[in-house]
């Protein structure tokens, strides 16, 4: 009798460690055995099963790097709009889908291609796309990581309006982008979720085409560089599968510049190249998603 006791009470204890334990993952238990997750990690699981859309706003910044100068500038805010897709699975594969797209006239100061100095408006439109999927590790009942891959493509349409005696002209900027993160998500309480996500990217494979003559210039190719993103959200959940959530967040990168085509035009030699640059860019966003 007193051994059967003894059996009784190690393996109570022991499935008391292993409830504890697996609380302290995220999950908890309910009478019947049934296992439900924890309030902070159902908060997080919420945010990260829905679909989302935000009025955006983005400060562009645009520096050409070349000698002799002028260099190239732009600056201005773009309004816009951002729509994502995520999907957490009950084994923690995390999957993310993400679109921006934000357009507006931003100022331009630079020069001809004979070198007059030259300000005008770049009537700008800017978009990017980028997918993730990722693993989510558990590191408390209400704090999770997850780190992911990540790959998408990034488009720039410069329209430059004409002023005084210099024509205006378009050029399109695109790059395809691959790379890694990861997502820190922390339940402050049950109904609200902070973020930060941090990406780690590189810009390959992409190029410029200016859009003048016909396209008589062609198309510079560029080489790989590095593009960096951190932004931090918080997402407030109002009533049922509905929240609402707001935004920062700061992106730099670099275009290599390319050569574009030699021309040879009545005995002269005309040779054009597109110069290093960086970009950064200050976003915020405020929206509404439907979880599920």
């Amino acid at each position: 009798m007193r051994l059967k006791q003894t059996v009784v009470m190690v393996a109570l204890a022991g499935l008391g460690l292993t409830a504890s334990a697996v609380a302290d993952a995220g999950v908890q238990f309910q009478p019947g055995g049934t296992r439900i997750p924890a309030a902070g990690a159902n908060a997080i699981r919420q945010v990260d099963n829905g679909i989302g859309i935000a009025a955006t706003g983005t400060l562009m910044n645009y520096q050409e790097h070349f000698t002799p100068g002028p260099s190239d500038t732009e600056s201005g805010w773009m309004p816009g709009f951002a729509v994502h897709f995520d999907y957490l699975t009950p084994s923690n594969v995390y999957l993310h889908l993400g679109y921006s797209r934000s357009a507006g006239g931003i100022h331009y100061d630079g020069a001809t291609q004979a070198g007059t100095p030259v300000q005008t408006t770049d009537d700008a439109t800017i978009q990017r796309f980028l997918g993730k999927v990722g693993y989510t590790f558990w590191l408390a009942h209400n704090l999770a990581i997850t780190p992911y891959v990540a790959g998408g493509y990034q488009w720039w349409n410069r329209d430059l309006q004409s002023v005084g005696a210099s024509k205006g002209y378009t050029e399109d900027y695109h790059s395809p982008l691959v790379g890694a993160g990861a997502l820190f998500q922390y339940s402050v309480m049950p109904r609200l979720v902070l973020s930060a996500d941090a990406e780690m990217l590189a810009v390959t494979g992409g190029g410029m085409t200016p859009h003048i003559d016909d396209g008589i210039f062609g198309s510079a190719h560029f080489g790989t560089t590095g593009e960096e993103r951190v932004g931090l959200q918080a997402n407030y959940r109002v009533s049922g599968p509905w929240s609402v959530f707001g935004g920062l967040s700061f992106t730099h990168f670099n275009y290599t510049g390319g050569a574009l085509n030699t021309l040879h035009l009545d005995g002269h030699t005309i040779t054009a190249r597109e110069p290093f640059s960086s970009t950064n860019l200050f976003g915020l966003d405020a929206g509404v998603a439907y979880h599920f």
